[in-house]
């Protein structure tokens, strides 16, 4: 009897709870991650922006927009080399060493040529409790070369096991900011009808350049449509989109559309992934006119999939584009060996506790 009605629930589990693979690697954030609880209660989104009666419907332009000359895909890469507590009186402070590393990859499609036009690396030391660390230099073994240099020094009022890797974050995407900027303002470098896009949310930072800046955000974090909306995005075909809305909160808001990118011969349905798979969500400036939103939301459906990585050359394929593919490995070679820092610092710091002041 018993077993009797233990079948049907594991005949019917795969099918019932919809389960499908999801083809990154363990190694890297799941391209959706959506927690309900984790959504702010203050963010709006207003679905009727490009149609006001409010009905949705997949978009693909019938005839191919006008296509930028130029893109300039800016990426950055952060690492915790070794987190480390403190303690003033009875209270632990969270901190970190960290590095991070920014640059910008510019693709000329008038040549089909691309090439990486920037490469910084900043060594960081982020320390909470509104306790800022002193610039450190890390002593070199006898068999390295050169000493290791954390010069950038960051605090915060708040002191949670979090506060250093949100400090190091804040601190890159102001880094690739400030790179945006610098590189539009190179005549030489960047020609009229150029495109901006940066790997990840815009989260309201005000860009400062001439030219159109998208954020391209291929994880999944929070789900701003719900029912009807929400299924025109599951529906999406490879180069279409939905219509655009409009994400505002307290800190200013946001143009955004869905697409599905990818590779026509790539089936998400045949290959046995979820509805979700290949879906990115590309973000605008909000003070973006509507129509010049429109018109960059038509060039996403053509360009992105034109720069989908591939299974075979990228485990987070299709959503990682590939010119920011090979920029985060530069970026990740320029880095430095992530375990043999981790072994200077803890070298550095075992010796740090065993000094006695004479």
């Amino acid at each position: 009897m018993v077993a009797n009605l233990v079948k049907p629930i594991a005949e019917n589990f795969w099918s019932d709870y919809n389960i499908r693979l999801e083809p990154w690697s363990m190694g890297y954030d799941a391209p959706v991650s959506i927690n309900p609880e984790e959504i702010p209660a203050s963010d709006r989104v207003n679905t009727e922006v490009e149609f006001g009666n409010g009905e949705w419907q997949p978009i693909r332009a019938a005839i191919a927009p006008e296509l930028p000359n130029q893109i300039l895909f800016i990426d950055g890469r952060l690492r915790l080399d070794a987190s480390f507590l403190g303690r003033r009186d009875d209270e632990i402070l969270y901190g970190a060493f960290a590095t991070i590393s920014v640059g910008a990859v510019l693709v000329d499609r008038t040549i089909s040529r691309a090439k990486c036009v920037a490469t910084e690396v900043t060594r960081i030391i982020a320390l909470g409790g509104n306790l800022t660390p002193p610039v450190t230099s890390i002593p070199c073994p006898v068999s390295g070369r050169g000493d290791l240099k954390y010069d950038r020094c960051l605090t915060s009022t708040k002191n949670q096991p979090d506060t250093p890797s949100q400090l190091v974050q804040s601190e890159m995407l102001d880094e690739e900011l400030r790179i945006a900027n610098a590189l539009s303002l190179n005549k030489e470098l960047i020609k009229e009808n150029t495109l901006v896009v940066r790997d990840g949310p815009l989260l309201y930072r005000v860009y400062q350049t001439p030219y159109d800046t998208m954020g391209y955000v291929k994880t999944m974090g929070k789900a701003y449509l719900k029912g009807d909306n929400a299924q025109v995005m599951r529906s999406l075909k490879v180069g279409e989109r939905t219509p655009i809305f409009r994400i505002s909160n307290t800190n200013g808001s946001n143009l955004s559309w869905y697409l599905r990118s990818g590779s026509k011969d790539l089936n998400y349905k045949k290959l046995g992934y979820h509805d979700l798979h290949g879906i990115i969500r590309i973000d605008l400036d909000g003070a973006i006119p509507l129509e010049r939103a429109k018109a960059i939301a038509d060039q996403s459906t053509y360009l992105i999939p034109q720069y989908a990585s591939h299974p075979t050359r990228d485990p987070r394929a299709p959503q990682n584009l590939t010119p920011v593919g090979a920029l985060e490995k530069e970026l990740g070679r320029r880095m430095g060996s992530r375990e043999l820092i981790a072994r200077r610092l803890r070298g550095f710091l075992a010796d740090s506790a065993n000094f006695q002041p004479i």
